[in-house]
Parts: C-alpha cells; structure tokens; sequence
C-alpha cells in the first residue's frame, strides 16, 4: 500500500497544481487538490474548537490537521482535513498515523462531490477502526460526530 502511495505521489510531483494520493475501498486515488480561505478557516476553527475540549475530554490528545492515516491490514490510507491523535504521533518517525491511534476524523465536505465525503470516506473510518468520522457541510453548516453504529453525536459531545 504504501509503495503504491509513494508511486503515486513521486507521478503526482509531475503534475501541475497540488495533488493528494489516498487509498480507499475501489483502490487508488489521485485527486486535484482545491484548497480556500473558506475551507482552511473551517478546518483552523474546527481543530481550535476541538483542542479547547480534548483536555477536559480525552487528556494528551490534539486536533491536528490533516496527516495521512493509515490502516495497511484493510488497505486504506485517507488525508482527513483534521484528526484527533495522541499528542506524541505527530512527532513520530514514519509517513502517516496509524488509524488505531485515530480517535475521530473531520473532513469538510466537498462541494463538487458530496456523496464521496458522505458515502465512501464515512464507510472507511469504520473500516479503519475510527470511532468517530465527522463530515462538515457547508451547504447545511451542520456537523456532527458519527460513532460506529451510526448513532449521531453532537460535535460538542465530549466523546
């Protein structure tokens, strides 16, 4: 998985504009990244929001944003606008986070295509072991926390 990922990537630094390499269930992707203000002050405000609870919630955990997550045993690798991790991870050796250490994954919606933010990359955290996955519309400006049984948490819940 991660020679394909490193393949991809190495063809991708060829490409013009910023592209992102993930693995999902169909295999491969090579995806042209879209970044805005609109978008990173989402994932700015979202972390921040998060971080002011995860010390009273889940102690030496942080939002960070958007490492590379990993699970090589059922061949997903996904880049999460944010993710909540141990406070050590990021300073680990090593290319991405292992997905057992994810305890939740945001990703803001895309508005060019939902239904893969909605359907596919939701289906994986599970797949992954991520407890929680939570998708940040735009369009509805809701977000909320699904847990592994689907049961809806409220982004402000200290799960």
């Amino acid at each position: 998985m991660r020679a394909v990922a490193a393949e991809l990537g190495a063809y991708s630094e060829q490409l013009e504009g910023s592209w992102s390499v993930e693995i999902g269930p169909s295999g491969p992707i090579l995806a042209m990244m879209w970044p805005s203000k609109r978008h990173e002050g989402a994932v700015r405000r979202i972390c921040k929001q998060l971080d002011a609870q995860l010390p009273r919630t889940h102690r030496g955990r942080i939002c960070a944003n958007g490492p590379e997550i990993e699970h090589p045993a059922v061949g997903r690798m996904r880049r999460p606008d944010a993710v909540v991790i141990p406070e050590a991870t990021p300073d680990e050796e090593g290319p991405a986070v292992d997905a057992t250490q994810v305890l939740a994954a945001v990703g803001i919606v895309s508005p060019s295509n939902p239904s893969n933010d909605h359907d596919e990359k939701s289906a994986d955290c599970p797949a992954m072991g991520i407890p929680l996955r939570g998708p940040r519309s735009r369009r509805t400006r809701g977000s909320s926390l699904r847990c592994r049984r689907g049961t809806e948490v409220p982004a402000s819940h200290p799960a």
